[in-house]
């Protein structure tokens, strides 16, 4: 199986969603010549942000005239690099996408939201369910299968979970309720992370027994043996 993996948190050394992420790779990747897989840390990529095509009309979003990618964004920017911060890179996810069988997209929690680079990245998947929803089109994400690594230290992480796995499913993302794995440290909304990063508990909880689990019940849902 293809397997795409997007981290999608702005902390690179700490981060918790990450280190989920990175503990996936390493268990796929126990099954020497099973799974071929691509991780993709999007902070590193120059995403563009959305152009709204679509309040112009549904057909200006997934244009044949908007290049290859069907992107006004990224075919302007390629354009006019100066106009747009720099020449937009969102290619690589889409070129990952169309290769995957599966996905895992991983974020933390950012004031009882997903983080703001997911959320460009979703907007920017626009064009791909577009081509379907308006075009009639088939969708290019329609045999993809979707999950999500959510982690967070106190507030709404399953609500996220929830949240974006409706969400991949409306933009085409084969997804199940169960295509999850969720982290929070605490329950307590009072609770302010302190001088320490909460990585050295996640570290922790993957060690017990119900950390394990979780990995592999998540694994199984996305591929069943």
């Amino acid at each position: 199986m293809k397997v795409l993996l997007i981290s999608t948190t702005s902390h690179d050394d700490k981060s918790t969603s990450k280190f989920i992420l990175d503990t996936i790779e390493k268990e796929l990747s126990i099954e020497k010549g099973k799974h071929y897989i691509d991780h993709i840390n999007a902070a590193h990529l120059h995403i563009v942000n959305n152009l709204s095509c679509y309040a112009s009309g549904g057909r200006q979003c997934a244009s044949k005239e908007a290049g290859k990618y069907r992107c006004w964004a990224h075919k302007l920017s390629h354009e006019k690099p100066e106009e747009y911060h720099g020449k937009d890179e969102m290619s690589i996810i889409y070129d990952a996408l169309a290769w995957c069988d599966m996905v895992i997209f991983a974020t933390s929690v950012r004031w009882g939201s997903h983080s703001a680079i997911l959320q460009k990245i979703i907007e920017r998947m626009n064009t791909l369910q577009n081509r379907a929803s308006v075009y009639g089109e088939t969708n290019p994400l329609s045999n993809k299968t979707c999950g999500v690594v959510v982690t967070g230290h106190n507030a709404k992480a399953q609500d996220v979970a929830s949240h974006l796995l409706e969400i991949f499913s409306w933009i085409g993302l084969k997804t199940h309720t169960l295509n999850r794995f969720v982290w929070q440290k605490s329950d307590s909304l009072w609770s302010e992370v302190g001088e320490e990063s909460d990585l050295p508990d996640i570290e922790k909880y993957i060690k017990t027994q119900d950390g394990k689990d979780q990995i592999h019940r998540f694994l199984e849902r996305l591929i069943p043996k």
